[in-house]
């Protein structure tokens, strides 16, 4: 019988308090659509969000902004390239320009617009989110991704865990002379 060692189980405990503070606590996700992010973000990536005030956005982050700053009335994903005093300057890594010089948004991305700056990507998992949608499926098999990380990361774990104790050296009984 296998008996959970230590780092075994606050890694487990470290995984489930992201996935828990990720989707209850402190964020929000998108899906992200188009080329614009290219290849930084792919059509049907899976963004985490976290609600920031203003102040605490920096350039280079990845910011979600609402309708209210987008010119085609959907959420847009995009770079900051810049701060000024009349709000954020975005860009799609993949655009010639930014979102203001284009006309995607209509204005600098004030705090009313922004709806959080991006603090984790999981790539491709709405792709399958989408799937299920599309064809009727069971909207239980939108959490199978999530489950199979999970497990494929404590698997990684526990075999690494058992290569470190095949090439520990055997510990050597005291020698015991009477």
């Amino acid at each position: 019988m296998r008996v959970a060692t230590k780092s075994n189980v606050i890694y487990v405990v470290a995984i489930a308090a992201l996935i828990f503070w990720a989707y209850f606590v402190q964020s929000d996700t998108r899906r992200v659509d188009g080329t614009s992010m290219l290849p930084t973000l792919e059509g049907g990536d899976l963004v985490v969000i976290q609600s920031v005030p203003l102040a605490q956005v920096h350039v280079g982050d990845i910011v979600v902004y609402n309708s209210l700053c987008s010119t085609s009335g959907l959420s847009v994903v995009h770079r900051v390239v810049a701060v000024t005093v009349g709000g954020l300057i975005t860009e799609g890594d993949n655009n010639p320009g930014t979102d203001q010089s284009l006309g995607i948004a209509s204005g600098p991305i004030t705090s009313k617009c922004l709806e959080g700056k991006v603090v984790f990507v999981i790539p491709y998992v709405e792709l399958l989110a989408y799937y299920i949608d599309s064809h009727g499926l069971p909207q239980w098999l939108n959490y199978v991704p999530s489950l199979l990380i999970l497990l494929v990361v404590v698997a990684s774990i526990l075999l690494q865990e058992g290569e470190r104790k095949k090439s520990e050296p055997l510990a050597q009984a005291p020698n015991r002379e009477t």
